[in-house]
């Protein structure tokens, strides 16, 4: 999305990156009443029915031929959606997971779909069309994947409202109680301040990968052919397909990695956590250092270290939030957690500004405080002894 954009507005990603926080920051004001609505009305594949095909219809109307500020119109309405889906898909994994399972599903979950993204780049990358014609057929491919979690999976619990209205009511309450609560949950507490960090750094990354990478290999694709393991990019037209190769690897080895933590995330959750705090280090420091210099350090850094810190963070936190929640609470928990994921959107909003000022690389190595912080929060989190994290036997 971000080299679209960037050529569609000029060379200047400041706006992505303003709109990024807008609507990240509306994400996380939304998901706490809607995670403590889910409890009350157990309504969890409607909402979710709603908020995929919302972002669905956004992403299509990314390459309408009209206005730059369309763009980023479509682009509010889809992150928006989009962030708000997440919060009802997550809220589903108890009843899909068996009881101490849910870290091997989520890290399953979190693996299929790093292989989604595959699948796009597959299919969309080799056809004969302009980039503006691809993003109807991934709405598309969206919509065709989406569809068995729409239409076969539900929320096994009841109702606890009596009507919409009073829904929400008691889903205000509810949440008001949680968060007065929140100073008395030690643990929780720090989880939710060292998830946003880390999460931070995730949704910079994920936002800008593509445009971070041409940008630092740009001179030397100019020089002469890139190369990674034997493999020539010459030209523009190499450094795309090299964007799109370390794209590439990146979903598969985070598809593979969210297969093998899931497990470990059932036992340790936040020893996978931490792992991949550091590993994202690691990947800050290897872009900034190898990218442009060396085509093999870039990958070896960033790209693997990059796709272990990825799929560690999302699987570990969910699992960590089961364990943490109360049976009945799930959904609001779950709602305080999405706060930390929509709202994680500073580092976005500062790898614009620095981008525009000083260079791709400044604004890489500018995400590692948040990393710094959100390691040394969860460092102070514990699992409580009643909640095992150890999965029973089957």
């Amino acid at each position: 999305f971000t080299p679209y954009a960037k050529q569609a507005l000029g060379g200047d990603l400041r706006g992505v990156g303003l709109v990024q926080f807008a609507s990240m920051a509306l994400a996380g004001l939304l998901v706490p009443v809607f995670g403590a609505l889910l409890d009350q009305t157990a309504r969890t594949r409607g909402y979710l029915t709603i908020a995929t095909l919302l972002c669905i219809a956004a992403t299509a109307a990314f390459g309408a031929d009209v206005a730059p500020g369309w763009l980023l119109a479509a682009f509010f309405v889809a992150n928006v959606a989009y962030n708000l889906g997440l919060l009802f898909y997550n809220a589903l994994l108890p009843a899909v997971a068996a009881p101490g399972g849910e870290g091997r599903l989520s890290g399953i979950g979190t693996g299929v779909g790093y292989f989604g993204t595959i699948v796009v780049l597959a299919v969309l990358m080799p056809l004969p069309v302009g980039d503006a014609a691809r993003f109807p057929l991934a709405a598309l491919l969206f919509l065709v994947t989406a569809a068995p979690c729409l239409l076969l999976v539900r929320d096994p619990r009841r109702p606890r409202g009596n009507g919409s209205a009073a829904a929400v009511r008691a889903a205000f309450r509810q949440l008001g109680a949680t968060l007065r609560d929140l100073p008395q949950q030690r643990a929780l507490r720090w989880f939710l301040v060292g998830n946003f960090c880390l999460v931070d750094v995730l949704n910079t990354a994920v936002l800008y990968f593509a445009d971070f990478t041409a940008s630092v290999f740009r001179a030397s694709a100019a020089q002469g052919p890139l190369r990674l393991l034997g493999v020539e990019f010459a030209g523009d037209g190499g450094l795309r397909d090299f964007v799109i190769v370390l794209g590439l690897l990146l979903n598969g080895l985070a598809l593979v990695f969210g297969l093998v933590q899931g497990p470990l995330s059932d036992r340790a959750p936040l020893a996978v956590m931490r792992s991949s705090g550091i590993a994202l280090l690691v990947a800050l420091g290897g872009g900034a250092l190898f990218g442009g210099v060396s085509e093999l350090g870039y990958a070896l850094t960033l790209v693997v270290a990059g796709a272990y810190g990825l799929a560690g963070i999302w699987t570990a936190g969910r699992t960590v939030v089961v364990q943490l929640a109360p049976p009945e609470r799930v959904g609001e928990y779950f709602g305080l957690y999405g706060i930390t994921v929509k709202l994680s959107v500073v580092g976005g909003a500062v790898y614009g500004l620095v981008e525009y000022h000083a260079g791709a690389k400044p604004a890489m190595l500018a995400q590692g405080a948040q990393l710094l912080i959100g390691l040394l929060c969860l460092a102070m989190v514990r699992v409580p002894a009643d909640r095992p994290a150890t999965a029973p036997p089957r």
